[in-house]
């Protein structure tokens, strides 16, 4: 049976008028040197900044909250130095929502062809939430892109219970971020759907074949072991710290930052951000 080319899309943040709210919110031009491309699943939004001949370092956001996610981070380790990578998911924000299963392989795919977009020959890797398990799909499945470390934050992918039905529905993922989702789920006709897909198909559960894979790959240009950091916070209840062991007895070269008291938005909140912007710039310089 054959598909249908070109893959229909769902408009995103980009076809709203300007000065809707919505775009008032998370404004397209939130980091510097952004830009858009066409690729094969719809139209990917993107900011690449920090020095040129920084580190290079991918951030990828979760199920709910798009590249806004990394406000205080990404600025962060550019101004530490690094060359940093912040783009939309297929589905959220700036980026369409293709007619598609939101499976791990359509986010590998999706970041594999942006890196070739940008000249990337390799990049760390950083995952946050549902972005963990991309990352893992990514680091097991095209190790060649990776420069040597990965980073799972908040991680997703070894989820096997869930505290409600259908948390998409019921919870915002990271406080603060209640009206952005609201408002995507009203004027993106694509991010319910995009929701429901990654909820059921999408890297948030069953990547234990990944997650053994990054344990046991070598990477970049000396095919050295990946190096591997988890960070989660011991009041998170939405991805909970028992996730963060999940992944080290899968992946145990990894070293494990456990942030005291934090929630889910350990990566906007203050106080919380900053310990874990310092491990990263630690990890990855």
């Amino acid at each position: 049976m054959g598909g249908t080319f070109p893959i229909p899309v769902d408009h995103s943040m980009e076809a709203l008028p300007a000065d809707s709210r919505l775009r008032q919110i998370y404004p397209e031009d939130l980091y510097p040197n952004g830009n858009y491309v066409q690729l094969p699943h719809g139209r990917v939004r993107y900011w690449v900044f920090g020095p040129e001949d920084g580190t290079k370092v991918v951030l990828i956001h979760g199920i709910s909250t798009p590249g806004i996610t990394w406000r205080e981070i990404g600025p962060y380790l550019a101004d530490k130095g690094l060359r940093v990578l912040v783009y939309d998911l297929y589905g959220k924000g700036y980026s369409e929502a293709p007619h598609v299963t939101f499976d791990a392989t359509l986010f590998v795919v999706q970041l594999s062809l942006l890196l070739q977009y940008i000249r990337w020959d390799a990049a760390h890797i950083v995952g946050f939430s549902m972005g963990g398990g991309v990352a893992a799909a990514f680091a097991s499945s095209v190790p060649h892109l990776v420069a040597g470390k990965v980073v799972f934050m908040s991680s997703a992918g070894l989820i096997t219970r869930f505290h409600t039905p259908n948390p998409v529905d019921t919870r915002v993922p990271i406080q603060g971020y209640k009206e952005l989702r609201d408002l995507q789920s009203s004027n993106l006709p694509g991010y319910k759907r995009s929701l429901q897909s990654c909820f059921q198909d999408g890297p948030i559960r069953g990547l234990e074949a990944a997650f053994d894979g990054v344990a046991r790959v070598a990477a970049g240009p000396t095919k050295q072991p990946l190096k591997v950091l988890i960070i989660h916070g011991t009041d998170d209840d939405i991805v909970s710290y028992e996730e963060a062991e999940k992944i080290k007895a899968r992946v145990p070269q990894a070293e494990l930052v456990t942030v005291e008291g934090a929630a889910h938005d350990l990566v906007v909140k203050d106080g919380h951000w900053q310990i874990v912007a310092e491990s990263l710039e630690k990890f990855l310089k």
